[in-house]
């Protein structure tokens, strides 16, 4: 491993582009397998340079990917908070099923409650999925710029 940290410089100053030049590079450069399109690379030096290139992702796709997790941990918890509701609705219709206008109240108030819960638990994920999708198109505007960079330095190198 070290041999391969030799080779393959890192500083806090190394760009993700850098990084990835040396992977388009390292890859270009590996050896052909006779009559396939394959080709035999390190394994170590593509495991430390994917390391490397992963540390260096921007910040925004770990948040994209913690906002993801959030997400779903609310409308989960929302869901166990609307079933929770219902059952307590359920459970208190069954025991005023004798009154007739008092069961009729309790119905519409568990309706409107679960419609409550169920409108929140919406507005909820709609929210999330709104800052997660937000937060994925700038990240794809990046990588796109990054990616359009690259191209660009491939096509001046040749």
């Amino acid at each position: 491993m070290q041999d391969r940290q030799k080779e393959i410089p890192y500083d806090q100053e190394t760009d993700l582009y850098e990084l990835l030049d040396r992977l388009e590079e390292t890859v270009a450069q590996a050896r052909s397998i006779p009559l396939t399109g394959a080709c035999l690379v390190d394994r170590e030096e593509m495991t430390v340079l994917v390391s490397l290139i992963r540390e260096n992702l921007p910040q925004e796709i770990k948040q994209a990917r913690w906002l993801i997790d959030s997400n779903r941990q609310l409308i989960a918890e929302a869901r166990k908070e609307a079933e929770h509701i219902m059952r307590e609705a359920e459970s208190r219709m069954t025991r005023m099923i004798d009154e007739h206008e008092i069961t009729e109240k309790a119905g519409r108030m568990a309706a409107e409650t679960l419609e409550a819960a169920n409108l929140s638990a919406r507005q909820i994920r709609n929210g999330a999925l709104e800052y997660a999708r937000k937060k994925l198109a700038e990240v794809e505007e990046q990588l796109t710029e990054m990616l359009v960079t690259i191209q660009k330095n491939k096509k001046e190198l040749r």
